[in-house]
């Protein structure tokens, strides 16, 4: 796989980060009435949002070479894997709330949102590393 590749690998971990930040993270059923929470409505998610953006930033940097290639890709592997653990700890929390459903009449599920920002960390954190480690080699 050439630069260009890994560095658009990053750009669009980015972008579906950004996408699944603005999408639904959780959903709860009451029976009567039902509610969904975005990623944006809570810190967690306006963090994920502000690491897809810097993803974004840094991979067309990156593909323009205006910066020294090893610090935009150690920056973007680094963004990716801070992206990657809030995601986890947001999962963990909605795990927890829907634990707290259970034994009620209200059933809760993970939404797409976090699916799709946890694939968008992961692409980023391949790409942006494979980067790096080309980059350090002097490839």
């Amino acid at each position: 796989m050439g630069p260009v590749m890994r560095q658009l690998g990053a750009v669009s971990g980015g972008v579906l980060l950004v996408i699944g930040s603005l999408m639904t993270w959780i959903s709860v059923d009451l029976g009567f009435s039902a509610f969904s929470a975005t990623g944006i409505e809570t810190i967690e998610g306006k963090l994920t949002l502000a690491a897809g953006v810097v993803l974004i930033g840094l991979g067309a940097v990156q593909l323009w070479r205006a910066l020294a290639p090893r610090v935009v890709s150690f920056l973007a592997a680094v963004s990716a894997m801070f992206a990657g653990v809030v995601l986890f700890l947001e999962y963990l929390d909605v795990l927890d709330r829907i634990r707290e459903a259970e034994g009620t009449i209200a059933t809760a599920k993970v939404g797409s949102g976090v699916w799709i920002a946890a694939a968008g960390a992961l692409l980023a954190l391949g790409a942006a590393s494979w980067t790096a480690a080309n980059e350090w080699r002097g490839r």
